[in-house]
């Protein structure tokens, strides 16, 4: 279950996070909370298992998430099912019980949360070639992982600093809000890449084929597949944290953790504390905020980011090689002059002069044209700065 920003380029090698206390140095989820406020029931699993029925489903959990108000996201996939549904307690409950009706869906390890919101504004049913995309066929979970490492064990691990290597399944962006310390970052753009930083963990570390390997990712998801990668590349002890870095944040904390966790949904992070942290996402590249980058004078709300700007400016420079920075703010400044002169004129040419005597019933029509023009344009403009419906609450 996961958006598309896209920041660095994977193609360098494996980096270290943080400084290393070791010796060789996705997916879905919500913040458990005991605020009273928190009245929202936030239900999440997944499970590997073959679904040749896949597009029949899809119906019964539409019917079944709508008759008990749900709002979510549930993945459908011959290789299995991904959800993540939110509601009313008992609803949550109820679609368990719906969804253990079918005996492949019996025993899938789901995690109830609350919180003060929804996360989730609709119900969606989608059917996918995979409930995490890889796109490797030969992969098979259902049957072939690695093994589970639980979140105690693994402080234990780190605790007494045995040889291992963490290494991070999640895309860059995520990897920017918080990451283990010391692990590997892979510096992926999107999970189907995994396949080749494996390929160059293999070229560029081979004494990581006879280390334990822990993978992680947001829920686990990720890094169950991510295992069977590795395996099938020769590594010889590889596991993946059970339940994922929410999980361990559940039962260890912050423990060899730096930063926060990148969530899929409205909160875009939480802390070690799962609560919701000022993090906020790019209106315009959907890159994750943090608070610095909110402070930044190239932050502006609903328009761009730091991140609209160093993507922006890579493009410039591939698209002109040889030109200067004078020369990309020059072209800046005739954009925005463009964009601010085409708003004025659209505005403007909604109203005409009233230079000569009118046919009353043409007036009102005409005047009835002008103000859908309007409001369609304010609409526009809300939706450019990121304040939909501002107008008409203001109203």
């Amino acid at each position: 279950l996961e958006p598309s920003p896209c920041s660095s380029s994977s193609s360098s090698s494996l980096r270290m996070l943080g400084e290393s206390g070791l010796s060789l140095g996705e997916d879905v989820n919500t913040q458990v909370t005991n605020s009273p406020e928190a009245k929202v029931a936030n239900l999440t699993g997944y499970k590997f298992v073959k679904l040749p029925d896949r597009d029949a489903l899809r119906q019964p959990f539409r019917d079944k998430c709508n008759e008990l108000d749900l709002k979510g996201l549930i993945l459908l996939a011959h290789e299995g099912i991904n959800f993540f549904v939110a509601g009313a307690r008992q609803a949550t409950l109820d679609f368990k019980a719906f969804l253990e009706t079918d005996d492949r869906f019996q025993n899938i390890p789901v995690k109830l949360s609350f919180s003060r919101t929804p996360p989730f504004k609709r119900m969606l049913v989608k059917l996918k070639r995979e409930i995490i995309a890889l796109g490797v066929d030969s992969v098979d979970p259902e049957n072939r992982t690695g093994k589970r490492i639980m979140p105690m064990e693994l402080k234990q691990w780190l605790d007494e600093k045995k040889e291992v290597i963490l290494l991070d399944t999640r895309n860059d962006y995520e990897i920017r809000i918080g990451a283990f310390k010391g692990s590997l970052d892979p510096e992926m753009q999107s999970f189907t890449e995994f396949p080749e930083v494996v390929s160059r963990l293999r070229q560029d570390r081979p004494e990581a084929l006879d280390v334990p390997v822990v993978t992680y990712c947001t829920g686990g998801v990720r890094c169950e597949k991510a295992t069977a990668v590795m395996m099938d590349h020769g590594f010889k002890d590889v596991y993946q944290l059970d339940g994922g870095v929410l999980r361990y944040f559940e039962q260890c904390g912050g423990e060899h953790w730096d930063g926060d966790c990148f969530v899929f949904d409205d909160r875009v992070a939480v802390n070690p504390g799962l609560e919701e942290t000022p993090t906020k996402m790019c209106f315009n590249c959907r890159e994750p905020l943090t608070v610095e980058d909110q402070a930044s004078p190239l932050y502006v709300v609903g328009e761009s980011c730091p991140y609209c700007e160093a993507k922006k400016r890579k493009r410039f420079h591939a698209n002109n090689p040889g030109s200067g920075e004078a020369s990309l703010e020059e072209k800046t400044r005739e954009e925005k002059h463009d964009g601010l002169a085409a708003d004025s004129e659209s505005l403007q040419a909604a109203f005409l002069p009233f230079d000569k005597p009118v046919d009353a019933a043409k007036e009102r029509q005409r005047l009835s044209k002008q103000a859908t023009k309007i409001v369609k344009e304010v609409a526009r403009l809300e939706k450019r700065l990121g304040c939909e419906g501002f107008l008409k609450k203001a109203s």
